[in-house]
């Protein structure tokens, strides 16, 4: 690896460590000892290629059901596919070459999509921007945000001049703020089984606790204080390093009356540009990580489920349950395209 990549790694590092959401890419995982986690680029990929299953197998797959080249319908969907593999399933007479020649380019879409989507953690005008995470209990405005970027993507696809350059910038926008509905708010902790399907179609997309209403609780959080590593030291920038392990730290209340409730932290901004810090005179739920120093106002520790390590995640016990839900409606999205 070159120096120039090194660096770049470790500027990554040590940027994603402030952010506020999953895990932009595998290789920030790995950095940042978190490597179990699943990550927004994961995320992404696999409700991409989830979609694309779904459209191969009704336009190309499911016509071959009486030769030789049919499929069983149900392992098909319930594999894990790679997009070469499903254009040898949709187009069975393809050779290697011709394979890797006609997925280079939706390779380089789901790419761009990707990278878009990470980005929002580290652009300046979103990566404080409560509704591009949901955060603060942004709901609204969050809902807002995807639904003009959905048109705005819809009206570039309808546009047959088009460059669609934008539009897949704002698809992997839009996503990012899609997947941290599911890490940031209390949706699973509701006891939900489903995604959340009015997200992307209506402005409302469930009650919300009140601006005055306590949601969060300081009892059921455990504060870990631990010697650092150098590596620790050097990504973090504290030592030594102080986070919390919660469970059931949202009140009964909030989750029995299916209240949406997110984390704060400190120094986010609304769309104003007026800051939008966790309020003092009232017990609301914090974002919580080692970087979160909102985390310390009770009630303290946290609520969201960005990775599965605790040093980031106080539900990190949450975290594959979010991810999952993530990639099912990364799917439901794109196919409702």
């Amino acid at each position: 690896m070159s120096n120039i990549c090194i660096q770049l790694l470790f500027c990554l590092l040590i940027l994603w460590f402030k952010t506020s959401a999953f895990i932009p890419f595998p290789l920030l995982a790995d950095g940042g000892q978190t490597s179990d986690s699943i990550t927004h680029a994961e995320i992404t990929q696999s409700g991409f290629i989830r979609c694309l299953a779904r459209f191969f197998y009704e336009t190309r797959i499911q016509l071959n059901s009486n030769s030789k080249n049919a499929v069983n319908q149900q392992e098909y969907f319930a594999q894990n596919h790679t997009i070469d593999g499903l254009y040898k399933l949709a187009f069975p007479d393809y050779n290697r070459a011709q394979i890797e020649l006609h997925s280079l380019p939706l390779k380089f879409i789901l790419d761009s999509i990707m990278t878009h989507n990470a980005l929002v953690d580290f652009d300046s005008d979103t990566q404080k921007l409560s509704a591009a995470h949901f955060d603060s209990e942004a709901f609204i405005n969050g809902s807002r945000r995807i639904l003009k970027l959905k048109q705005k993507i819809l009206n570039d696809v309808r546009d047959t001049n088009k460059d669609l350059t934008n539009a897949r910038e704002l698809l992997g926008k839009l996503l990012h703020t899609l997947q941290d509905f599911y890490s940031h708010s209390n949706w699973i902790e509701m006891g939900k089984t489903t995604i959340n399907d009015r997200i992307g179609v209506n402005e409302s997309i469930g009650s919300i606790a009140d601006p005055n209403q306590p949601t969060c609780t300081s009892d059921g959080c455990t504060r870990i204080t631990k010697k650092c590593t150098l590596w620790q030291l050097f990504t973090l920038r504290t030592c030594p390093i102080v986070y919390y392990d919660c469970k059931n730290n949202i009140l009964p209340e909030i989750n029995d009356q299916n209240l949406l409730t997110s984390g704060y932290l400190f120094n986010q901004f609304n769309e104003n540009n007026e800051l939008l810090n966790k309020p003092t005179n009232v017990k609301k739920c914090s974002h919580g990580s080692v970087s979160d120093d909102s985390s310390h106002i009770p009630a303290i520790g946290g609520i969201n489920k960005d990775s599965n390590t605790l040093i980031f995640s106080p539900h990190s016990n949450l975290h594959f349950q979010a991810a999952d839900f993530g990639v099912k409606a990364t799917e439901q999205f794109l196919n409702g395209l």
